[in-house]
């Protein structure tokens, strides 16, 4: 098999493109009038994550596998083991979506080696005062509003110090869904049909699950239990949509329970709800680089 296709096996997704542009320093990092080595360093830190390119090994740890303290399996056989090849950058933006939770439910452990090793990867590229984290924040909406939150991220460094002046830069990466349109896709960018339906396409590609998964166990076994537990998450049989018609009928099942979610009915808190969902981004994962010196 392919790497190409080893490592679809985990993400059951494509980053569509180079990581973007570098877009500015983070409104949450402390400015200082002059900005300095510290900022520079905070966008070449930047310029290295998203140039700089890995090929990571992990083993695709099945969902039924209690993992030890140090994230591996003894059981694991060679045909759950992967090599992912990327940037850093979109090794963690990979990363970020595959620690998504749906309504606070637990992640796939599939995938929690791989998170494992970007982050050791990851680490051996930064300097020890810097801070990077990668957030996917389809929705914009908020636990307050007793609507569902959907998201993942991964953190790598320590907190900078409470009295040091922290830079950052921030850059947003890809995070293609399936290069088949939905039709809900297809009908628009900004409602929350549509939302919902890239949203699941981000996470569960149809076309490319279809191909990780064929003729491949253990990359089936890890399908079968992403589309499980996102299905108990939004309160549908994902798996037995999935078994009848395969991943675009269980993707249209999830995306319908989480759009219900969100957006019930025609009420004035709805539309509330629907424009905050409006607010996040299901196509792109944010990273940013925050640096300090001592």
């Amino acid at each position: 098999m392919t790497g190409s296709l080893l490592d679809v096996c985990l993400a059951l997704l494509l980053i569509g493109a180079a990581a973007g542009t570098l877009v500015g320093a983070d409104a949450e990092a402390t400015t200082a009038g002059d900005i300095g080595a510290s900022s520079s360093r905070a966008s070449e830190t930047a310029e290295t994550l998203a140039a700089s390119t890995a090929a990571i090994e992990y083993t695709l740890v099945p969902a039924e596998t209690k993992t030890g303290a140090g994230g591996t399996t003894a059981s694991a056989s060679p045909e759950a083991r992967r090599v992912a090849h990327a940037t850093l950058a979109e090794h963690l933006a990979r990363a970020a979506v595959r620690s998504a939770t749906v309504a606070d439910a637990t992640p796939s452990p599939t995938a929690v080696n791989y998170r494992r090793a970007v982050r050791r990867t990851v680490a051996d590229a930064i300097d020890s005062n810097t801070r990077v984290r990668a957030v996917w924040r389809p929705l914009g909406c908020d636990d307050s509003d007793g609507a569902l939150r959907v998201g993942g991220a991964i953190r790598i460094g320590p907190r900078p110090p409470p009295s040091a002046t922290v830079h950052a830069a921030r850059f947003t990466v890809p995070v293609g869904p399936s290069s088949e349109s939905t039709q809900h896709e297809r009908a628009g960018t900004d409602g929350p049909e549509s939302v919902a339906a890239r949203t699941i396409a981000v996470l569960f590609p149809p076309d490319r699950t279809a191909a990780a998964a064929r003729g491949d166990p253990a990359a089936a076994t890890a399908v079968t239990d992403r589309y499980r537990r996102a299905g108990e998450a939004l309160g549908v049989d994902a798996v037995g949509a999935l078994d009848r018609g395969g991943p675009h009928e269980a993707n249209r099942a999830l995306a319908a329970a989480l759009e219900d979610r969100h957006v019930e009915g025609g009420s004035s808190a709805s539309a509330e709800v629907a424009d905050a969902c409006r607010t996040g981004d299901p196509d792109r994962v944010t990273v940013v680089v925050r640096t300090w010196s001592v």
